[in-house]
């Protein structure tokens, strides 16, 4: 019996270790060139043209292909980038920290935010996550209405406190169902943000039209539904960081075509998320 409660004991201080070195990575993480309080104008960006890309994780992106790290490979020149997305940040945590964004002066901004509004309305677990990860504050229900005023904010102050051309950015898909509900609330954020770039004269970049536009040619029978989320959330970064697998290869294996989670994407749906921001930058 001893040996048996060593083993167990062993077994559970093991768990507990991967998942402190998992949230450590993940929840306190930030990228390169993440705009910090009161950070001086970085070195390498003088003389260059300074792009922020603003948003959650699908733009952080150490939870999947980073879309940001392939258009510095694609844009090293003349371009600087900041990577001001943070994980689990939904448009009120966004809003909190815009100071920062605007003290980079930057010449064009990406916004990008929105996926975890909708995820937060989908559960109470995933409502929960966000309470627990201090995301939002405990008398706060996300809802549309919500999110249209925070958005809404967000935009004024880049409009009004920065001289940057700003790209508002429609919402991935999420989860490769389109049916599902949390792709029909998706459909209605991003039918928001794209009335907000038309009425603010602002670019437009339809990366969930793009994304959805795909999967429409290349239907398959699911293995997992959006309910599946957090489990697949937790599964791939445990392959990624634990086992060494890449997000293309833990994508395949699930079955999926851009995202292995349902929330975050693979080489190919990185890629859509780049390539418009590549033609806008060169059409700027």
């Amino acid at each position: 019996m001893s040996v048996f409660l060593v083993v167990v004991g062993s077994l559970l201080l093991l768990i507990f270790l991967i998942y402190k070195y998992l949230e450590r990575k993940i929840r306190y993480h930030r990228p390169d060139h993440f705009p910090k309080k009161g950070q001086v104008p970085l070195v390498e960006a003088a003389g260059k043209k300074v792009v922020v890309c603003v948003g959650d994780s699908i733009t952080h992106g150490n939870v999947s292909v980073n879309y940001v790290d392939m258009l510095e490979r694609w844009l090293s020149e003349p371009y600087f980038f900041y990577n001001a997305g943070v994980n689990s940040d939904l448009s009120y945590t966004l809003l909190e920290r815009l100071d920062e964004i605007i003290a980079t002066k930057p010449d064009y901004v990406t916004l990008l935010i929105g996926t975890n509004d909708v995820n937060a309305t989908m559960s109470k677990a995933a409502l929960n996550s966000y309470y627990q990860f201090k995301k939002i504050a405990k008398n706060v229900t996300p809802d549309f209405e919500g999110y249209q005023r925070n958005y809404t904010e967000i935009v004024r102050r880049l409009t009004t406190e920065t001289n940057a051309q700003i790209a508002l950015i429609s919402l991935p898909i999420m989860g490769e169902d389109l049916q599902n509900e949390a792709n029909a609330k998706a459909d209605r954020y991003s039918a928001f943000i794209k009335q907000t770039a038309e009425r603010e004269k602002l670019t437009y970049l339809p990366v969930r039209e793009r994304m959805k536009a795909f999967l429409e040619q290349h239907p398959k029978k699911l293995q997992y539904t959006y309910d599946d989320t957090l489990k697949l959330v937790y599964m791939s970064v445990v392959k990624h960081e634990i086992l060494g697998q890449d997000w293309d290869k833990i994508c395949l294996s699930y079955g999926m075509d851009l995202s292995q989670d349902n929330l975050h994407f693979n080489t190919r749906g990185a890629a859509m998320i780049a390539s418009l921001v590549e033609s806008w930058l060169k059409k700027s």
